[in-house]
């Protein structure tokens, strides 16, 4: 099960935003949303502004051009 605080997080950093990865593969979904918007976001003392910023600059770092397109809002 998703945890209350992992459904929160997403839910902030991507208000109204469902994927449809919950129906294909329900089991990998929630660790991976437990592991992304709980415990990581739960492991340190930085905001979520420089979360973000990080996150972005790692997706530039290893060229991962079409994840940070998405994530700005776009389609790759």
């Amino acid at each position: 099960m998703v945890t209350e605080a992992a459904k929160a997080y997403h839910e902030k950093m991507f208000p109204g935003s469902h994927s449809t990865m919950m129906e294909t593969a329900p089991e990998f979904m929630e660790r991976f949303y437990n592991f992304a918007y709980d415990e990581v976001v739960n492991q340190d003392n930085l905001d979520d502004r420089t979360r973000y910023m990080a996150i972005l600059a790692t997706l530039l770092g290893c060229q991962g051009i079409g994840e940070f397109h998405c994530q700005m809002g776009g389609q790759h």
